[in-house]
């Protein structure tokens, strides 16, 4: 999972951001909270679910309690995911307590769940987005990746019926050696249906440091390769490295927006500054904005050890290495190098040299 699972669901945030009025030291107007890390799929490249990952989830009221106390803060995108959140038995309870709060929510499911209550529910009451990962365009390769018979019959007929309905649908997929050799028929069906569609290729280890579903992870050149770096990708590419040579690297390991951009919320309550974040929970529950901002703080402190070959490496500010997925490959240290991201960036960068000439 990357970035974007974070943010996609926020509209141009920075720019809300200011036209709000936002300033330092303010809650973010967007984040995410998973209501369950139940799934009623096994996905083979999933990083939460592992074993007792599902104990001491919020009951309704505690739920119901947080989206309260989020509404206090002036959070506005919501974005609700899992595991898979349709999974909760009291997800319309939810869901519209959360709608009726003011919240603008997106919604990540599978979409084998919906079936034409949930679909008439969703019409009666839509979402800002419905977004939908694919995870083959046969029925053999998805549910190789899902683990489950019947789960692609089930989630063919969800994407009819929230088309049918007329939801704003967004689809996505992973990229893992499972699914590869279908990616290009998931993109040509995806785009075919004429909605939105991205794609991510990072497998992270499991939240308790399980590994087991890097096997998925595809090459680097071939990560690289599915990018394109079109004119667009090496421009960005090389502005990134233009900018990392004027300006050193930070020995804070968070320089990105987390905590100050967006913020997660997991189904136990604790709020973290990103979804693939995990060390260091604060209780949203119990706790108060003020004991954030001083625990946000704190970690937003946190330095790459002093022998890491980040601290000096010209591609810092376009790696895919950051605190979180650093500290989840590195025993909880962030800012430690991961060989799998070292060679992405040297092939974008052989590529990028390739194409001057």
């Amino acid at each position: 999972m990357a970035c974007n699972d974070c943010i996609m669901h926020q509209i141009s945030s920075s720019e809300l951001v200011k036209q709000l009025g936002g300033k330092p030291g303010d809650f973010p107007i967007a984040g995410s909270i998973e209501l369950t890390l139940r799934c009623n799929v096994r996905c083979r490249h999933c990083y939460i679910l592992y074993p007792g990952a599902t104990k001491g989830e919020m009951t309704t009221d505690e739920v119901k309690a947080v989206l309260d106390k989020l509404a206090d803060l002036g959070v506005l995108f919501l974005l609700m995911t899992g595991g898979e959140p349709l999974a909760r038995g009291d997800f319309k309870e939810l869901y519209l307590y959360a709608r009726n709060k003011g919240f603008l929510i997106t919604l990540f499911t599978n979409a084998t769940l919906i079936d034409d209550e949930m679909a008439d529910f969703f019409a009666a009451h839509p979402p800002r987005r419905v977004e939908v990962t694919i995870y083959g365009h046969t029925e053999e390769t998805y549910e190789n990746v899902t683990g489950v018979r019947g789960s692609y019959k089930r989630f063919r007929r969800g994407i009819e019926l929230i088309l049918k309905h007329k939801l704003a649908l967004a689809l996505k997929t992973v990229a893992m050696r499972t699914n590869r050799h279908e990616f290009e028929q998931i993109k040509a069906w995806a785009e075919g249906l004429g909605v939105p569609f991205r794609f991510d290729a990072m497998i992270n280890p499991q939240l308790d440091g399980g590994t087991e579903v890097l096997k998925e992870r595809i090459d680097p050149e071939d990560y690289v390769r599915l990018e394109g770096l079109t004119d667009h990708h090496r421009d960005h590419y090389q502005k990134l490295l233009d900018m990392a040579q004027k300006k050193p690297r930070s020995r804070k390991a968070f320089s990105c927006g987390a905590g100050i951009k967006t913020f997660h919320v997991d189904p136990r309550g604790n709020i973290h500054p990103c979804m693939m974040w995990r060390n260091n929970p604060y209780s949203l529950k119990t706790g108060d904005l003020d004991g954030w901002h001083q625990h946000l703080g704190a970690l937003r402190q946190t330095e790459i050890p002093a022998d890491s070959g980040c601290g000096s490496c010209a591609h810092h500010l376009a790696c895919n290495n950051c605190a979180a997925t650093s500290a989840l490959e590195n025993g909880g240290v962030p800012g430690r190098p991961v060989g799998y991201y070292c060679q992405i960036s040297y092939t974008r960068e052989k590529l990028l040299n390739l194409h001057r000439f």
